[in-house]
């Protein structure tokens, strides 16, 4: 039997062992959730999002115009939710003591004249954030910032898989400030920690003019109104960015821990960049309808998982190696990567690393550390 032959076999042997694993989170038909899974997998080998090159580089046994025409028909009229994926990628994760802290942001881009906007709602694991659930927004929003109803569709996805006594915080920047939007919250029972911008009015002054004036100190353990809501105010100098301050208010938490929760937000900054430049271009994608770009980046978002998962597992084989300005040479996510796209393309070759794989994803989630 020929090289590739082989190299094809393996490959379907490893589209059914994650088969078995994630088909009763997604409870997609067999022939979609193998689909599903030669997307993810060509994904991490080839690092685009371009359909022609995942079609030119799947290790099957079909023409590729056969394999490309399937990928197209996936995105086309298949149906696979956000909140089944964010379900599927929650169950990776350990759940922290005090619950999960959240991440809410928005990204997009732009491909010819259309606007690419994509709210997200994330789960801090570590200093990054996981996708849990998403909107791709309408175009009448352009590049525009998201709407209150928007953020409160988003935000009942996330309640659909997380019950709000797990939540421990939602952390938000000043693009989520407004009166109808912390009112709703507060409805909702959820805490959060918001940035304020600069003129926002905080009792009778602003929030820079408090911030300047040290005032916030004596204010940190009072409640204040913001857009019509009590609430504790907190600040702290930065040096850096355009503004010198950030200043945050909370429902539930006060001086340095609100700061240190509004800390853990960038860690969605963090996923957008290993989800663009720095792993999987999803820039780069023609798709410009809503539905088929949530379908693509639900593909992106277990690619993602089982990256960072597996890098984790490799860091606590080999050990962390820094270098002299004290980060990390490589990130977990990155780690993860180059190691499953070489696995991944010679299946054959790395049998025994793949089975380490299949454990890692199959078994419990690790006992981890969490800081919230």
């Amino acid at each position: 039997m020929r090289k590739q032959d082989y190299n094809t076999q393996a490959a379907r042997a490893t589209v059914e062992s994650l088969r078995e694993t994630i088909n009763p989170h997604l409870d997609l038909p067999k022939a979609r959730m193998t689909c599903f899974l030669m997307l993810v997998l060509a994904v991490i080998r080839q690092r685009t999002v371009s359909l022609v090159w995942l079609a030119k580089n799947t290790t099957s046994s079909a023409t590729v115009d056969s394999i490309y025409r399937r990928f197209q028909r996936f995105f086309a009229t298949c149906i696979l939710k956000p909140e089944a994926v964010g379900r599927l990628i929650l169950s990776f994760l350990p759940r922290p003591p005090k619950g999960w802290v959240l991440a809410m942001d928005r990204t997009n881009w732009q491909f010819g004249k259309s606007h690419i906007n994509i709210l997200v709602v994330s789960v801090i694991h570590g200093a990054v954030g996981y996708p849990i659930a998403w909107r791709v927004l309408p175009k009448t929003t352009g590049s525009g910032n998201s709407g209150k109803l928007h953020r409160i569709a988003v935000m009942e996805s996330v309640l659909s898989i997380l019950p709000k006594t797990e939540i421990h915080a939602l952390t938000m920047d000043r693009e989520f400030i407004g009166k109808g939007r912390l009112s709703r919250l507060n409805l909702m029972g959820a805490s959060y920690v918001v940035r304020l911008k600069k003129n926002a009015r905080v009792g009778e002054h602003p929030a820079e003019h408090l911030a300047k004036h040290g005032r916030w100190r004596k204010l940190a353990s009072l409640r204040q109104e913001v857009f019509g809501q009590k609430v504790y105010f907190t600040a702290k100098r930065i040096n850096k960015g355009r503004d010198p301050w950030v200043m945050v208010i909370s429902n539930s938490f006060n001086g340095c821990e609100a700061l240190s929760l509004y800390q853990k937000r960038w860690g969605i900054e963090t996923l957008f960049g290993h989800l663009k430049k720095r792993g999987y271009q999803f820039e780069e994608t023609h798709m410009t309808r809503g539905p088929r770009i949530s379908k693509l980046l639900g593909v992106l978002a277990v690619a993602f998982a089982f990256c960072h998962r597996w890098g984790r597992k490799l860091e606590e084989e080999k050990g962390i190696k820094l270098k002299k300005h004290g980060y990390r040479a490589k990130s977990l996510f990155r780690q993860g990567l180059e190691s499953l796209h070489c696995l991944f393309a010679q299946p054959i070759i790395h049998a025994k690393r793949l089975a380490e794989f299949f454990e890692v994803i199959l078994r419990k989630p690790l006992a981890e550390n969490f800081v919230v």
